[in-house]
């Protein structure tokens, strides 16, 4: 992976925040939720498609030459610090990437094998139903 594929933006709400575009969740028009990495505590959260956009997420650079003087080259100083911890922050997305890939795929394993025995039930259920009734005909 690199620097190219991320988007780099500020949030007034979460501070510095990393789009990494390499996530199959973050694909250009797959899904209506984008996973986002927090920089400040290095967490991940989930942001609706739609609801990234100007003001509340500002492109890293814009929003950093968008401010006046001192604060503008602090900015841009905090975002190149932020650029070098790359490598940590790309290996802390993934892991909890992966984590939450992982609990999904549980949820949707438990929800399979519930099906399949509700269906193994009802088709018991039938077979029982039809048992009966053809006991009974026969009993006529």
């Amino acid at each position: 992976m690199t620097l190219d594929a991320q988007w780099w933006g500020y949030s007034g709400e979460h501070g510095w925040v990393i789009l990494d575009r390499e996530l199959p969740c973050n694909s250009p028009g797959l899904n209506p939720d984008l996973l986002f990495f927090r920089c400040r505590d290095r967490q991940t959260f989930v942001l609706k498609r739609e609801m990234w956009r100007l003001p509340a997420y500002q492109f890293a650079v814009n929003y950093a030459k968008g401010l006046a003087g001192a604060a503008s080259h602090k900015a841009l100083e905090e975002l190149e610090e932020m650029k070098r911890l790359w490598p940590e922050f790309q290996a802390e997305i993934i892991r909890q990437y992966r984590a939450t890939v992982d609990v999904q795929e549980e949820a949707e394993a438990r929800e399979k094998a519930q099906k399949k025995a509700l269906a193994a039930q009802e088709r018991k259920a039938r077979r029982l139903t039809k048992e009966v009734g053809e006991a009974a005909e026969s009993e006529e």
